[in-house]
């Protein structure tokens, strides 16, 4: 065969198999071998929370007004945390401007008062507004990874005393709250408008980012200073296909020891056709950058899809 027809064999070749990994995806089976969506460097806002449609509170919120519960105990953004979630039971809207002041009651020490995470000095004058059944949640959060936490001992509060605004102190008993890697600190404060109602307009509405799950794949190690090279996995379980349009974005961060780097960018949803097909699953390239003056050691990896999941990765910094 001459190096002509050698050169359109291999052209038409490479013509023919272009279109399998967009095909793969349409068909709900990535293509045997398909490379990963690549990175696309483009910084997006961080999606405001929805605005409040609560009818406004004429008067702050009692004690005598509020269930207060311990919620779930999870991480975000390399901080261990802790949901507070306050209820209203009484019959009247009432209002809370900024989070009950709060202390942590650690056995055996003195009273320990949490006050906004540096990051979020603005939750301090945030008015929420709750109609009767309606919620709030208060978010606590500690340092996740410190040299101390390879160890066995732990720092753990499970009380606390929140003072509401309108009157009265409230005592909290079953939360878990780790403060050997540092304070206790709000990091989020925020309503929770008929979550149930929510739920289910989000069911009838038919698939969304919710649906979606994630796993992230990472070197164990990296390198202050480098750019860390890693992939996420989103997977679509159901039936249907789950569109990628408005094309979401997503916050990564790399937290250690009390310090954290976080950058949101825009998902490459142009690249898979603006959804991700029933049953199937598409591999994103990521970088995050990591600083150099974050310290060595223990480090947590973080992603997280607006409206969707989120996951992450212990790894070690050298």
């Amino acid at each position: 065969m001459s190096d002509r027809s050698n050169f359109i064999s291999g052209r038409q070749t490479l013509l023919s198999a272009a279109p399998v990994f967009m095909l793969g995806l349409l068909l709900g089976n990535p293509a045997h071998g398909a490379a990963a969506v690549p990175w696309l460097n483009q910084p997006a806002a961080e999606k405001a929370p929805p605005a409040s449609t609560a009818a406004r509170g004429a008067r702050p919120c009692a004690g005598n007004d509020l269930q207060i519960v311990a919620g779930q105990a999870g991480a975000y953004r390399g901080q261990a945390t802790q949901e507070i979630r306050l209820i209203n039971i009484s019959a009247e809207t009432c209002h809370l401007v900024g989070f009950p002041s709060a202390q942590l009651l650690p056995a055996g020490e003195a009273p320990q008062t949490m006050g906004a995470n540096e990051n979020a000095a603005h939750l301090t004058n945030a008015r929420i507004d709750l109609e009767p059944g309606e919620e709030a949640v208060m978010l606590v959060g500690t340092p996740g990874t410190c040299e101390a936490a390879n160890g066995p001992q732990r720092k753990v509060s499970k009380r606390l005393k929140l003072a509401l605004p309108g009157g009265g102190l409230k005592t909290l008993e079953g939360v878990h709250i780790d403060t050997l890697c540092g304070r206790a600190s709000v990091i989020k404060f925020h309503p929770v408008h008929n979550e149930a109602a929510a739920k289910a307009r989000i069911a009838m509405a038919g698939p969304s980012l919710s649906q979606l799950t994630g796993t992230l794949s990472a070197p164990d190690e990296a390198a202050r200073g480098s750019t860390l090279y890693f992939t996420v996995t989103l997977s679509n379980p159901t039936a249907s296909p789950i569109p990628l349009a408005p094309c979401p974005a997503y916050t990564q961060s790399v937290y250690a020891d009390g310090k954290a780097s976080s950058s949101t960018l825009r998902l490459n949803c142009g690249a898979v056709g603006a959804q991700i097909a029933p049953n199937s699953s598409v591999n994103f390239e990521m970088q995050a950058q990591v600083p150099a003056d974050l310290p060595a050691g223990g480090a947590k990896l973080s992603w997280k899809l607006e409206d969707g999941p989120g996951t992450g990765k212990l790894i070690s910094l050298r």
